[in-house]
């Protein structure tokens, strides 16, 4: 599969969507900076690769989980969590599906400072329609919303 979805140019696409549960292959995000807040628990499959899962704990330190082929990860719903991918990894998320009115939040942080710079709440809704990347273009799309108003450093545009 992962084969497929490679040849198709594409880094993602939705194994399954019920009315309870989800499962998505993904290659990551290139230089992802985000911190993602789910509401509901998520398992990690790591297929091929190495995931640096970067989370912040309960005191508010930043904390890197390595999950390597073959291994999974449980990161409970609620911590903020960016997945931070090297190149040719490939992983299937399972989550379950969000309830009608739940939000997932998107926060990023200053790359020089440390400052939150960005924060937003979403319902992601259908996964098919690529909820997170709409999120990403949002904040990439636009230099005031990257830019940190305590110390001016502007957060570079990933490459494609």
């Amino acid at each position: 599969m992962v084969d497929e979805v490679k040849a198709e140019g594409k880094g993602r696409r939705v194994l399954w969507q019920d009315s309870e549960s989800l499962a998505f292959l993904s290659s990551g995000r290139k230089e992802r900076k985000d911190f993602h807040i789910d509401p509901s628990d998520e398992v990690t499959l790591q297929l091929s690769g190495v995931q640096n899962l970067v989370y912040i704990d309960s005191e508010g330190k930043q904390q890197t989980a390595v999950i390597k082929a073959g291994q999974m990860l449980l990161c409970p719903g609620g911590v903020p969590h960016s997945p931070r991918v090297e190149e040719n990894s490939w992983f299937i998320v399972f989550e379950r599906k969000r309830k009608s009115g739940e939000q997932d939040y998107f926060t990023w942080y200053c790359d020089n400072c440390g400052e939150k710079i960005y924060h937003v709440a979403v319902e992601v809704g259908d996964y098919r329609q690529d909820p997170v990347s709409q999120v990403h273009q949002r904040f990439y799309d636009d230099e005031r919303l990257r830019t940190c108003t305590k110390c001016g450093h502007t957060m570079p545009v990933p490459p494609p």
